[in-house]
């Protein structure tokens, strides 16, 4: 967990430090977050709690019922919607990018499949989980369009969650979505937007299916809810 700054609004840094949290799982889905005990451990006022709980509302990561607020705990559906978005998010931004990516970013990409495969290499799920995410927001800003940016920071911020926190993906199925990333990222050396546009339709279909599995599982695992 990162420290308090004197440098930085006290609330945005709370912001950040409880959305790390609610990230990393520290929060559970549905847990209740209660005001006085975050600024007690984090040694900030209610207010300022209060004021980054708001942010973190807005962001959909906190859900206020009554008079309390819970950590975001989405059913199936709502994983799916999240993921058609994405879908269409992330097609997007394979054609911008096939027109508008640099050969810079086209280094960074090839550097990051690279590293994607020592760390299945290593069996490291949780490196590979970092470049994947590298891989896909490379390619957002190599569009050079802000709002689609923007857009693409919002869900990506769920699709994170729900990976860490809900899903808990199968490492079985990194291989062949690093398999994917290698196929998109010839697309985009290419130059070729529809082909892009195809294999990152592909991917994300995948991701989808094994989102399926994914949910399936916790389904039979929690007896038959979610």
């Amino acid at each position: 967990m990162r420290e308090i700054k004197k440098n930085e609004p006290l609330h945005s840094q709370v912001y950040h430090i409880v959305k790390e949290m609610i990230m990393e799982g520290k929060y559970q889905p549905g847990e209740r977050l209660v005001e006085t005990k975050v600024a007690e451990s984090l040694g900030v006022s209610r207010g300022t709690v209060r004021e980054a709980f708001r942010m973190l509302t807005k962001d959909d990561l906190l859900v206020q019922k009554e008079n309390s607020l819970f950590v975001y705990d989405p059913n199936a559906q709502d994983i799916l919607d999240i993921y058609e978005c994405r879908k269409s998010l992330e097609s997007l931004s394979a054609k911008l990018a096939a027109q508008n990516i640099t050969d810079e970013q086209l280094d960074q990409l090839e550097c990051i499949i690279k590293e994607s495969k020592e760390a299945l290499s290593n069996n490291d799920p949780h490196k590979h989980t970092i470049f994947n995410q590298q891989f896909h927001d490379t390619i957002a800003f190599s569009s050079q369009n802000k709002q689609l940016i923007n857009l693409f920071e919002v869900i990506n911020a769920k699709v994170l969650y729900i990976r860490n926190c809900i899903l808990k993906e199968r490492t079985d199925s990194f291989a062949v979505l690093v398999d994917d990333h290698e196929q998109i990222f010839l697309a985009l050396k290419e130059r070729n937007p529809e082909k892009a546009v195809e294999k990152m339709n592909n991917h994300i279909q995948r991701s989808l299916k094994v989102a399926n599995s994914a949910l399936q599982n916790e389904f039979d695992n929690t007896g038959g809810s979610l």
